[in-house]
């Protein structure tokens, strides 16, 4: 029964982002001004989240077994996407507290795991790694 209730919150939660985000592009401000002031809210995360790039490295190799190319793109590219739900979320006036941000944190994370075969636990690591950055996180949405 908890399984279910909690895809239920996860739907509700996600069909609350994706109005939040749909609210954002009819708003009286144009949808250039929105765009621009979420992908800049976005660089704040994705700055206050950086880290080097052997640090990455060490990263995707924890998160996946491996450092290629290919993961590291990967995880960068899913970093990114988790910082630009985020701020399009905080950009519409929703709250984000750990909860709400670990939600989106899995479903970026789900949105991606077609891209890396067989790495399922992969996923799973990095979805844990990307949610360890919510202090930071927290301090650029502040």
């Amino acid at each position: 029964m908890a399984k279910n209730s909690g895809k239920f919150f996860l739907a509700g939660l996600m069909g609350a982002v994706a109005g939040a985000v749909g609210g954002l592009l009819f708003a009286p401000q144009s949808g250039k001004k929105t765009r621009a002031e979420i992908t800049s809210m976005a660089a704040r995360i994705l700055k206050e989240v950086k880290v080097g790039a052997k640090d990455t490295e060490e990263k995707v190799k924890e998160v996946f077994g491996e450092k290629t190319k290919e993961a590291v793109d990967k995880y960068n590219e899913i970093r990114e996407s988790v910082a630009g739900k985020v701020a399009a979320v905080k950009k519409a006036g929703n709250q984000i507290d750990r909860a709400k941000y670990g939600m989106i944190v899995d479903d970026v994370v789900a949105e991606f795991k077609d891209d890396i075969p067989n790495a399922k636990k992969g996923m799973e690591r990095l979805s844990d790694q990307l949610k360890k950055d919510w202090e930071k996180v927290k301090k650029a949405l502040a």
